[in-house]
């Protein structure tokens, strides 16, 4: 084979691979693995990426079953009813902390909360959103009652 037949194949082969590199980036940022749509939450002046869930099948399984939460990520639940919202750790291999959410505001942040903890959590009033993100985050950024949070 020639040389120049060896450097162009070199070159195509490694083109390829870094958009696939790049494609797996851009998708990641877009549309998580199971499908979920990934929307950029701002708490306060944190970002946090976020898997949007609004299906009740999915509400309900939320993170269980995943072995972690890497930082900087987290779940947003869309609820279908403006309503107490009640959750649960059930099916949780991690801890997390669950931010309630109405009206662009925090009105409530459970947490520490470990997947052993049996107890149901309620949102302390009507919560249209529910924000699920790695345990020590409301310490970490000082997330309080009353921050704003851009959807």
């Amino acid at each position: 084979m020639q040389t120049k037949t060896k450097i162009k194949i070199f070159i195509g082969v490694i083109s390829a691979i870094i958009l696939a590199i790049l494609a797996n980036y851009v998708l990641s940022e877009v549309i998580a693995l199971n499908g979920n749509k990934i929307d950029r939450v701002y708490v306060r002046d944190v970002l946090v990426k976020a898997e949007v869930v609004n299906t009740d099948a999915r509400v309900e399984k939320g993170l269980g079953g995943r072995t972690s939460l890497a930082d900087g990520r987290g779940m947003l639940f869309e609820m279908p009813d403006n309503d107490t919202q009640h959750f649960w750790m059930k099916g949780m291999l991690f801890a997390i902390d669950i931010i309630w959410i109405e009206n662009g505001r925090v009105i409530g942040c459970e947490k520490n909360i470990s997947p052993s903890d049996p107890r149901i959590f309620a949102s302390p009033s009507d919560a249209g959103y529910v924000l699920e993100v790695p345990a020590g985050f409301c310490d970490r950024y000082s997330i309080k009652v009353n921050d704003e949070v851009k959807l």
